[in-house]
């Protein structure tokens, strides 16, 4: 391959697993940038930040590093207002004419960021401060295949998120859920190429035993969110939308303290079919409920016409102190 220009990153999942408790969740960023490096930020309630004990988070973030000939790629990001509803929608307009310029344009997900230390309406409760975070019961983004305006110069597409909280132990709380805000920006990727895509609806299903402390929950999806039968290389696997639903067995809405969530893209192997592992679990020392784990996701398979093309799984994975932390774009 003889094309000089510098590589392109797209998004290919991640998990994040605490090290010692389940929590609360009040921020959590997975961002990687258009270098491959990765904005990283996770924050639990007091007993993951060291008002009464510390717990720092293992993250795992995986992006595919693209060399290849008509292949344009331009990163972007929607920010949104989640409130008791669980949910929001936004639609985007894209001026890219590299994009645009190619014979086919996808828009697929680069991650997200969860933010509850916003300011809140006024019927917020003043006892709670929304920078503990809530219990969950999971959450989900996705982007919505493009069209072209009218006159063809520019990319139209929605964008939207979930935020599923969840009651649990903790009155103050529960009571501040009802009217709380949350500041959830969803981060995406428009690509042009020359190539083909395919779509594929994965998910699965577990009820997870609840025999605490620190029931075995095991990651889904190794032979259940597959895709079999993929055309030779090259290509690759991208994310259009994923959704991790936690729910609890007894049949209510309650929320529950996160261990580990997450999902994420295996490196293709020959022979073997690509997969995508999810992690969601409230395994502990306490854990309130039994949960069901049900993951899904839209994957996108695309078709490089450039024969030459390289394409480099990369995984960034380690441990971080609570709060902010960002990650270099080398290959681990």
């Amino acid at each position: 391959m003889t094309d000089s220009s510098p590589p392109s990153h797209v998004w290919a999942g991640f998990n994040y697993t605490w090290e010692l408790l389940s929590h609360r969740i009040a921020q959590m960023r997975v961002m990687p940038d258009g270098d491959g490096a990765v904005a990283l930020q996770m924050v639990g309630g007091d007993w993951s930040t060291g008002a009464r004990r510390r717990d720092d988070p293992f993250y795992r973030v995986r992006t595919h590093r693209i060399h290849a000939r008509d292949f344009v790629v331009v990163h972007g990001e929607t920010p949104l207002i989640i409130g008791p509803s669980g949910e929001a929608i936004a639609t985007e307009t894209l001026n890219a004419p590299g994009v645009l310029a190619m014979p086919e344009q996808v828009i697929v997900l680069r991650g997200f960021d969860i933010n509850t230390a916003i300011p809140q309406p006024d019927a917020f409760p003043s006892d709670y401060d929304p920078a503990q975070g809530y219990t969950t019961r999971g959450v989900g983004l996705s982007v919505s295949a493009p069209t072209k305006d009218a006159d063809g110069n520019a990319l139209r597409f929605q964008v939207a998120a979930r935020l599923r909280w969840g009651p649990l132990d903790r009155e103050d709380m529960n009571a501040a859920m009802q009217h709380a805000q949350t500041a959830m920006t969803v981060g995406w990727t428009a690509i042009g190429f020359a190539g083909s895509v395919a779509s594929h609806a994965v998910s699965d299903e577990a009820a997870y035993p609840h025999a605490p402390p620190y029931s075995k929950h095991p990651l889904l999806g190794e032979e259940t969110m597959r895709i079999d039968d993929l055309p030779p290389r090259p290509g690759f696997t991208a994310i259009r939308r994923m959704d991790l639903v936690l729910d609890a067995q007894d049949g209510s809405d309650k929320g529950v303290y996160v261990r580990a969530i997450g999902a994420e893209i295996l490196p293709r192997k020959p022979g073997i079919p690509q997969r995508l592992l999810a992690a969601g679990s409230n395994a502990s020392m306490f854990e309130e409920v039994g949960v069901t784990f049900r993951p899904s996701a839209e994957l996108l398979w695309l078709h490089l016409a450039d024969k030459e093309a390289k394409i480099t799984m990369i995984s960034q994975e380690g441990q971080h102190p609570v709060g902010a932390f960002h990650v270099s774009g080398h290959e681990k």
